[in-house]
């Protein structure tokens, strides 16, 4: 009797601690050591470039060279970081 308690006991923080690393990944490392990470993902499509750093709105004019369209979530986990000049609320904390 004593052992299976030991055993369900080992199973159950095995299990508890999988669950928990699993939710706390960490963060995707960022394209650049200088940027503000995202405080929260925009709900819309965000423009990135190949080489770049950051996620512009399509319209920005700071956005240079072929942009593709991605979601703010997904650039995020590429590691971009939101533009300070047009994508400020991304930044708000």
């Amino acid at each position: 009797m004593s052992r299976m308690v030991w055993v369900s006991a080992l199973a159950t923080v095995l299990i508890v601690g999988a669950v928990m690393a699993l939710f706390s990944a960490p963060a995707p490392p960022l394209r650049s050591e200088h940027s503000r990470p995202a405080a929260h993902a925009p709900e819309r499509m965000v423009a990135i470039v190949e080489g770049g750093k950051l996620f512009h709105d399509p319209a920005c004019t700071y956005l240079h060279g072929k942009a593709k369209m991605v979601t703010a979530s997904e650039a995020i986990r590429l590691g971009y970081t939101p533009c300070p000049r047009c994508m400020k609320p991304a930044l708000a904390r």
